[in-house]
């Protein structure tokens, strides 16, 4: 649980830091979309590294040098632009999946569907913990002690957690025969399309906190944003919590279609009213869905891949998020700087609607009406 609240609170705190040295929010998009894109690149090459050694082999070299690099930006921040893109794609590229590790170690020791749903379900609640307490933390911290200290605290929370797990958990993984899995998981059915919706849905992810902070720094609000941000995935973590008490019998594919419908429509409320007061509630509401959609997709790759190769599988599922999130934050930023905060929630809807639509192509009817998920496990 510690490891992850940096996995939340780097990207706040990256354009907290940014936009308050360099006073831009196009630049602190930026950062933040060469720290989350080499993360979509390094991730499941990182994972597959993990699936082959073992995860105890692979956390503590990328965890040193993830701390060595988010030190490195901030130390660049001021002096460099060149350098604190590159030490930001390096702290990105490093950042432990701790997701993505724990997930495949329930889906190796868990063979009842239920409980792996059930144990699936608690990951995502860890996840949306964590992204309720980092940005929050980041936002305290920046105003408390200044624009340094969110990534500074990133850092100890990063290594308590990557060195926790190193040296705590019975079962690191590793299969040797890895290599001899013959091409790469996208040839597998249904896959680019979950893919694909999961790009479009990372468009949101990247986008809301720099919308968010932006529409706090337009009312004076600045250090109360990183809390706003915070409280987008507070109704998650209620959801999330009760999917996993539920023995679901529909299809993962129809659950995460559904899920996506209700965050499309639950965040076009929000151009609705445009109220500064009513944002904090609207906000909650919009995030309700984020955990079942993410446990949906994560249950429905864990359908898909082979077992021996879940790490990486999940580490995917983090790639196409992350590529969302570059391009989301990046294009948000560029929005609000130029026609203001309230106008990137146009484009934080219009993603929704992208990912609600694409991810109708993992879904499949039978011919008594029911739907399936076609899995090339056969």
């Amino acid at each position: 649980m510690i490891g992850r609240i940096p996995v939340a609170m780097n990207t706040v705190a990256l354009v907290f830091l940014v936009s308050s040295v360099r006073d831009s929010f196009l630049l602190a998009g930026i950062a933040s979309s060469f720290y989350t894109l080499a993360g979509a690149i390094a991730g499941p090459r990182i994972g597959r590294l993990a699936d082959r050694h073992g995860t105890r082999i692979v956390l503590i070299p990328i965890a040193l040098i993830n701390a060595i690099s988010i030190l490195a930006v901030v130390y660049f921040s001021e002096r460099s632009v060149p350098l604190l893109l590159i030490f930001s794609a390096f702290a990105g590229a490093t950042m432990p999946g701790f997701g993505s590790y724990t997930r495949a170690r329930w889906s190796r020791t868990i063979s009842d569907k239920k409980d792996l749903d059930s144990a699936l379900s608690l990951e995502s609640v860890f996840d949306e913990t964590a992204f309720v307490i980092g940005p929050a933390l980041a936002g305290f911290m920046f105003s408390l002690y200044g624009s340094n200290s969110p990534l500074f605290a990133g850092v100890i929370f990063m290594v308590i957690g990557a060195v926790g797990l190193a040296i705590t958990s019975f079962d690191h993984g590793g299969d040797k025969q890895i290599e001899e899995v013959h091409g790469g998981l996208l040839r597998i059915p249904r896959i680019k399309g979950l893919l694909a919706s999961l790009v479009a849905m990372g468009l949101l992810f990247g986008s809301n906190f720099v919308v968010i902070l932006a529409v706090a720094k337009q009312y004076d609000r600045a250090a109360e944003g990183g809390l706003w941000v915070g409280l987008y995935p507070l109704g998650s973590i209620v959801a999330g919590l009760a999917y996993g008490f539920i023995h679901w019998k529909s299809s993962n594919a129809l659950r995460y279609t559904i899920a996506l419908g209700f965050m499309t429509l639950a965040t076009s409320s929000i151009l609705v009213f445009q109220d500064i007061d009513t944002l904090v509630y609207l906000l909650i509401l919009s995030g309700v869905a984020i955990a079942p959609a993410l446990i949906a997709a994560n249950a429905l790759m864990k359908e898909l891949v082979p077992l021996r190769r879940l790490t990486e599988a999940f580490a995917l599922v983090g790639a196409a998020l992350s590529i969302g999130i570059t391009l989301g934050s990046s294009l948000s930023g560029l929005i609000v700087d130029e026609y203001g905060g309230w106008s990137g929630f146009y484009f934080m809807t219009g993603a929704m609607v992208l990912a609600t639509l694409l991810s109708t192509l993992i879904i499949k009817p039978k011919t008594n009406g029911e739907t399936i998920l076609e899995s090339d496990q056969k």
